[in-house]
């Protein structure tokens, strides 16, 4: 039997691929923004739909300040407070210091918003660097915004190929150095090999998405015995059309806890895909491929693990 919503929400939980200037509700979004999108939330065809009809558009040119980029962090933060998550990995992108006019303005924002919610929530801040931005300031600026202290995760994103990464592997050693989490975005829409190398060439933590890993058995064991965990995103994937049905995500998760990969379900962009880390533990459930007492239990050890390693 499928539990009620407010079941999984009594669950302390973890939200470790979350993008702060989306990740709050489309209901908290909307009366801040002062519009509405139209025909929205809806399933799209992959990310270039969503770039195109909705990011470029609508979401992009409203935030323009620096009291911009704090007012959708703290929508976020709070919306994830509301489903009980206890450590929030919310990923700061570095292109925000062109709104706050310089990388120290940054930094200060971002400890103003860690400071505010200090008594809510274990919010880790992360640096998000896409891999379409400006290389140039990306290696201007990531060295100072990570020595800072403020950050205690990086990520990578952008289109799922090997061209170009070797551009981030000096961020990401200063990283390693710097006892800074490593992630990446791959294996949403990209295959198994990928993931594999991906973890190699970066020396990663964790994989934000990585699902299709679950398609290579070799990989599964790979990421097993290198302990890597998967940050997957399940209403993401289905809303992108990476899967046609929660059932066919719900598979491929399935294939990875069996074969021991820890899943820490996290909501990716909360505004574009409408359920929270508690509202797709249901989603979950209802294929029937995992029973409430399993998803409660990874919900639990993903937390554990995340509680026992306490921020760099």
């Amino acid at each position: 039997m499928v539990s009620s919503i407010s079941d999984f929400v009594k669950c302390p939980k973890t939200d470790t691929h979350n993008h702060l200037n989306l990740g709050m509700r489309y209901a908290s979004y909307a009366p801040w923004a002062g519009f509405y999108i139209p025909d929205f939330p809806r399933k799209m065809h992959g990310l270039d739909e969503f770039h195109a009809s909705v990011i470029i558009p609508y979401t992009r040119p409203r935030c323009k300040t620096m009291k911009d980029v704090q007012d959708l962090f703290s929508l976020s933060i709070q919306d994830a407070i509301a489903d009980n998550v206890k450590v929030l990995e919310g990923s700061a992108d570095i292109g925000f210091v062109h709104h706050c006019g310089s990388v120290e303005n940054y930094i200060d924002l971002v400890k103003r918003v860690k400071d505010k919610f200090k008594d809510k929530i274990d919010f880790r801040p992360e640096l998000g660097m896409g891999k379409t931005f400006d290389i140039e300031k990306i290696h201007r600026w990531a060295p100072e915004l990570l020595e800072s202290g403020v950050f205690d995760s990086i990520d990578l994103y952008g289109p799922e190929v090997e061209e170009g990464l070797d551009k981030f592997v000096e961020i990401y050693k200063l990283a390693e150095k710097l006892g800074i989490k490593k992630k990446a975005h791959v294996g949403e829409f990209s295959d198994a090999k990928s993931v594999q190398r991906f973890v190699e060439i970066f020396d990663l933590d964790e994989v934000q998405h990585g699902r299709n890993a679950a398609d290579d058995p070799n990989v599964v064991a790979f990421l097993r015995e290198r302990n890597i965990a998967l940050n997957i995103c399940p209403e993401s994937n289905v809303m992108l059309g990476a899967e046609p049905s929660y059932e066919a995500e719900a598979q491929k998760i399935r294939t990875l806890v069996d074969g021991g990969v820890l899943v820490n379900i996290s909501t990716d962009d909360l505004l574009f895909f409408n359920k929270n880390n508690s509202e797709q533990c249901v989603e979950l459930a209802k294929t029937g491929l995992f029973t409430v007492d399993e998803l409660k239990a990874m919900l639990q050890k993903s937390y554990e693990a995340h509680v026992t390693k306490p921020a760099a």
